[in-house]
């Protein structure tokens, strides 16, 4: 089997809002920040707060440490000023050597907020009284601080990206507000005999060079004849010092973009800043799911179940062709005829199969989804894809 199409993102993370208070000592001679009036504690064991209230925290002179607990390259890449960095992955059952006080105030971010939690969380649990988890900074509005090139075009980014003479995928950019940032291109050849190969390699470069602060969204299309094709979306931040940022979104593999190539109906769900598309299967329930989103998309407020699966109910009964089957992850299913269900792990019960999400992992989804309620928008699109790409195994 092959699979149609990936979607590999970006992530929203959520925050939740109850109002909780704390006053601590930070063994410093200052106290710990009182907590923001939205905080939510998470397991009544850390907080989570808005960003708006992370960066009113941030103005206190309070002694508080940002802690940005992605990794050592994401970090280089850009960070919130002042954080420090102590990857998730490094943080054990051990207090890390970098965080001696258990009552300073500790505020941490990530990328889209999955990683956050799971630190903050191993923070608390090794007795850690004011950890503030607010998500990840792909939302951050705030300043960005971005290592400074010291060429003078050190405030570009770019895209590259490989193609080949003779049939190499060929490479266009939109951008949605030029006026935020230019798009310069560039070729260059691995070799410097490519033409007297055949085939020669070559890179192809987009510079992007920031005109005004802001942000956009940059679409990559790569269509060859021969090669796999793709639409990588990516997400264009311009800060006041005219530096750009470049975040990818997602990619789309549209495989092989020939002339046989069809349109077929995917199902796609909205979650959090990631789309997943799903490959229906071949039963009367998913056509009848094609077409009752035929008529629009709808909004489903999905609850977590079991950590292995996302539960929301549709506004229709559906039919159902139940079979007993064991989830992976990407399996969506029908469940009592009128319920949702995206899996990102095994569970084994009497199911209708709806559709599959090919080629993601667990993790991806369940950093799309995060791990409490979210809010989903499904729908259904037709996209470009060779017949012979369908997979087997959707079948009802």
């Amino acid at each position: 089997m092959r699979r149609t199409c990936v979607l590999l993102a970006l992530l929203v993370c959520l925050s939740g809002c109850a109002a909780v208070e704390t006053g601590t000592g930070n063994g410093t001679g200052a106290e710990a920040s009182p907590a923001p009036a939205s905080a939510e504690p998470a397991d009544a064991v850390y907080f989570r707060i808005t960003q708006e209230e992370a960066s009113e925290m941030m103005a206190r002179d309070d002694g508080h440490i940002i802690l940005d607990v992605r990794r050592q390259d994401e970090y280089d890449e850009g960070h919130i000023p002042g954080a420090v960095c102590l990857p998730n992955e490094e943080i054990g059952t051990d207090p890390p050597a970098s965080l001696p006080d258990k009552d300073r105030t500790i505020l941490v971010y990530c990328r889209s907020g999955r990683r956050s939690k799971e630190a903050a969380q191993k923070l608390a649990d090794m007795g850690y009284t004011a950890v503030y988890e607010f998500g990840g900074i792909i939302d951050w509005t705030g300043e960005i601080e971005i290592p400074r090139d010291p060429s003078p075009n050190g405030q570009d980014a770019s895209l590259s990206f490989e193609s080949f003479d003779g049939g190499g995928p060929e490479f266009e950019v939109t951008v949605d507000d030029p006026g935020v940032v230019s798009c310069g291109r560039s070729v260059s050849y691995a070799r410097e005999d490519h033409d007297e190969l055949t085939g020669a390699g070559f890179t192809v470069t987009f510079t992007f060079t920031g005109l005004k602060p802001g942000r956009t969204k940059l679409t990559v299309r790569a269509r060859s004849p021969v090669a796999d094709n793709f639409d990588a979306v990516y997400e264009a931040y311009v800060d006041e010092g005219l530096n750009v940022r470049i975040v990818q979104l997602e990619i789309m593999d549209l495989m092989e973009y020939g002339p046989q190539a069809e349109e077929k109906a995917f199902f796609s769900i909205d979650a959090n800043g990631y789309k997943f598309y799903a490959e229906p299967a071949g039963n009367s329930s998913a056509e009848a799911l094609k077409e009752m989103l035929g008529q629009g998309p709808v909004v489903l407020e999905m609850t977590d179940y079991g950590n292995f699966e996302k539960v929301g109910e549709l506004p229709w009964e559906l039919p159902s062709n139940d079979e007993d089957i064991t989830t992976q992850a990407g399996d969506v299913i029908l469940y009592k005829g009128n319920r949702l269900v995206v899996y990102y792990a095994a569970n084994s019960w009497e199911f209708t199969r709806l559709g599959k999400i090919w080629g993601v992992s667990g993790e991806e989804l369940l950093e799309a989804f995060g791990r409490g309620d979210v809010t989903v928008t499904l729908g259904l699109e037709y996209i470009q894809v060779p017949d012979r790409l369908t997979h087997e195994g959707t079948g009802g």
